[in-house]
């Protein structure tokens, strides 16, 4: 990858001594260019020692670690004139550590290991602009088996309130004058979250999952309302248009178009009659989106997408677009697969639970800096090559290539052919995968050439 992008997403890091921070700028910098090599093969025993101590550190945390990758995530946000902030979560699983300490149930407690919950910033146009928040917990083992309880504790003492936390993570990072919109799925149907207090400039985007209790206007000549449920108000609202989506290759699925019809209406959520004391009491206005897929292929069930959006949506036109910031939210689930399929992050070696939430940071702007590469390609496709990769890295890859690397998506499809992209029509562009493949022969190439070039140098020299 280019020089100087670790120094720029790391300048900022929050650290007790400035040297740590050149160490980080460099771990980083190696982690790029050895995709899934362990943390020994990409650093180094010197510098493997160095990030031992600097994820073991007491004084390290994932906060002051992403500081300065925020900062910068917020610098291209400042870029747009929305940006969407996409919230989720994921388990890290490390089941198979057994030395490692601090570590808690996944699950039903059959595995071990950390959760983590993120908020990545995306361009409408689907670039990924980095991370705005990331926490990472062990759960408690003593909580496992509590589920009965639920439903008498408050937001703030469940798991739930990551949402709400994500929400003041975000505001807290962007500007007051910067648009966003929160996207989550359904595991953030949750009324707190939906009712939490927000700026004038800050919506929320969240596919329904629970059949609330909602008021809309009722469908007749005289006028009036009536109480329905949210899922129900949602299918039966008026059609107000399609639209066309590209349907991201699931497990034993291609890549697929779906046509969807969309439904569209407003109404006030009602707060849940059993909700614990001291939560929102106030209905919420929203409007809701119905997105159903008109004809999918034969043998799978149709798309059907029910949308919550604090955002005002008057017509058809506007829908739609709420559905595309909706298609959004599976950046950040490449992110993930990135972190534990490209730099296989769960095959960490770390033997406290607090340094490997600390690398998990660090790996996670490694991973944004993948994904980056990858849509970059396709969204800014003339962007210079010398923004992507060093002057090596081009010299290589155009006589790997035997074609040009002065742009973005032509150094990106040169690194994923080496990593087994083929590069026809029919294939589209390269992803995420192919990229981190190609980056692990493209160092080794490149490591071939500086070593032959300084024998040639020597010879020339004797």
């Amino acid at each position: 990858m280019a020089a100087g992008w670790a120094r720029a997403e790391m300048a900022g890091a929050r650290l007790w001594d400035g040297r740590c921070r050149r160490s980080l700028v460099t771990i980083s910098e190696r982690l790029g260019q050895q995709p899934g090599a362990s943390l020994s093969a990409a650093c180094g025993a010197g510098l493997r020692h160095a990030a031992h101590r600097l994820f073991a550190h007491p004084q390290t945390t994932v906060v002051g670690l992403l500081a300065g990758h925020v900062a910068q995530t917020v610098e291209r946000g400042g870029e747009h004139d929305l940006v969407l902030a996409v919230q989720d979560s994921t388990e890290f699983d490390y089941s198979g550590h057994k030395q490692t300490s601090g570590l808690g149930p996944l699950g039903r407690g059959l595995t071990r290991g950390l959760m983590g919950h993120s908020v990545l910033a995306v361009s409408p146009d689907g670039l990924p602009l980095g991370l705005l928040h990331l926490v990472i917990w062990a759960r408690d083992p003593a909580q496992l088996g509590k589920r009965c309880t639920r439903r008498k504790r408050g937001t703030a003492a469940k798991e739930s309130q990551k949402w709400l936390d994500g929400l003041q993570a975000t505001e807290a990072a962007l500007p007051a004058n910067q648009p966003v919109v929160l996207v989550a799925d359904r595991e953030a149907d949750v009324f707190a979250y939906l009712a939490a207090p927000r700026r004038p400039l800050t919506a929320l985007l969240i596919r329904a999952c629970y059949p609330r209790t909602v008021i809309v206007a009722a469908p007749t000549a005289a006028g009036g309302e009536k109480q329905t449920s949210l899922l129900e108000a949602a299918r039966c609202a008026p059609v107000v248009g399609q639209r066309q989506v590209t349907v991201p290759r699931q497990p034993g699925q291609r890549e697929r178009e779906a046509t969807l019809e969309l439904r569209l209406t407003a109404a006030q959520v009602q707060p849940p009659r059993n909700r614990p004391p001291g939560e929102a009491t106030t209905p919420v206005a929203v409007w809701i989106v119905c997105a159903t897929e008109v004809a999918p292929p034969v043998g799978e069930a149709p798309i059907e997408w029910i949308l919550v959006t604090t955002l005002a949506v008057p017509d058809g036109a506007t829908a739609s677009r709420v559905v595309g910031y909706y298609t959004r939210r599976w950046v950040i689930e490449r992110w993930h697969y990135t972190l534990k399929s490209g730099l296989r992050v769960e095959r960490l070696q770390i033997e406290d639970a607090t340094a490997l939430q600390n690398a998990l940071a660090v790996y996670g702007v490694v991973a944004w800096r993948l994904l980056w590469l990858t849509h970059i390609a396709r969204v800014a496709p003339e962007t210079p090559a010398a923004e992507l990769v060093e002057a090596s890295e081009r010299t290589v890859l155009k006589q790997a290539s035997g074609s040009p690397v002065e742009t973005a998506r032509q150094v990106v499809r040169a690194i994923a052919r080496l990593g087994g992209f083929a590069g026809s029509p029919s294939e589209g562009e390269p992803g995420v995968k192919a990229l981190w493949l190609g980056f692990r022969r493209l160092e080794a190439m490149v490591e071939g050439w500086r070593l032959a070039f300084q024998a040639m140098s020597t010879m020339i020299h004797d």
